[in-house]
């Protein structure tokens, strides 16, 4: 199942785990110092997504799970 990557900028305080876990998923936000921003998740494993998210220190990282309707749409769940 795949799943949806939410970074809550608030919660971070930057230590960067996210950015050194998934080089290819994850870099550092222009403009915004010491957060992180969304890249290719699709270079990545779920189960390397779970990884990061579980190591970020203050819980910034939340997955949701997505299921895909018959007609190819994201659903939430």
């Amino acid at each position: 199942m795949a799943v949806r990557v939410i970074i809550d900028r608030r919660r971070c305080i930057g230590a960067g785990t996210c950015i050194v876990l998934a080089p290819s998923a994850f870099h550092w936000r222009q403009g915004d110092f010491q957060k992180p921003e969304l890249l290719d998740l699709t270079t990545v494993d779920d189960d390397i997504l779970r990884e990061v998210a579980a190591a970020c220190p203050t819980q910034a990282i939340v997955l949701e799970a997505v299921v895909e309707s018959m007609d190819g749409a994201d659903l939430g769940v």
